[in-house]
């Protein structure tokens, strides 16, 4: 499934999992995922193009669930770095507070979580000082591990294929 909808999000603010322990933590808005940032309604949270935020999401497992599952994070125009269950998954660049903090970098991840209750806290911060808008754009997948895996395996076989074909016209032109 993709993990599309609203999201928990916090302008300006790079929240770690112990930041939510105590339940003191607001959102400034619900914002749609996936989006960027900038769409967000001025009037509900001044965004703009350069800046950080949190998103939270809280997903809810069947109950007894003890398949391994997976988490397709998409390309960001951004860095970013995802926290599942308080625990530290891993990112894309460095994701800071100021552009001489942060890192960009341009690539797809993909993470194992072996679920220890029935609802998983997702936490992805994310930082933008060089694209024209911040957020992520694509949809995060999430299922059970083989199905993401083989969602992923499937989009980089067709990728490849638009490659191998665009480069095949390319050389009957020349």
């Amino acid at each position: 499934i993709t993990l599309n909808g609203e999201w928990e999000f916090y302008w300006n603010k790079k929240l770690l999992p112990a930041d939510f322990e105590s339940g003191k933590s607001k959102p400034d808005y619900y914002g749609k995922v996936p989006s960027y940032w900038t769409d967000y309604p001025a009037d509900s949270v001044k965004t703009e193009k350069y800046g950080y935020a949190t998103y939270r999401l809280t997903v809810l497992l069947p109950v007894g669930l003890k398949k391994s599952l997976g988490i397709d994070l998409p390309v960001f125009d951004s860095s970013y770095e995802i926290y599942i269950n308080g625990k530290y998954l891993g990112g894309n660049g460095i994701p800071g507070k100021s552009a001489i903090d942060t890192k960009p970098e341009y690539r797809r991840n993909f993470f194992q979580v072996r679920p220890q209750s029935d609802s998983l806290s997702i936490i992805i911060n994310v930082s933008n000082y060089d694209h024209r808008r911040g957020g992520f754009w694509r949809p995060v997948m999430f299922g059970t591990f083989s199905e993401v895996q083989k969602e992923m395996a499937n989009s980089w076989a067709g990728e490849w294929s638009v490659i191998s074909l665009l480069s095949g016209f390319s050389l009957f032109f020349l």
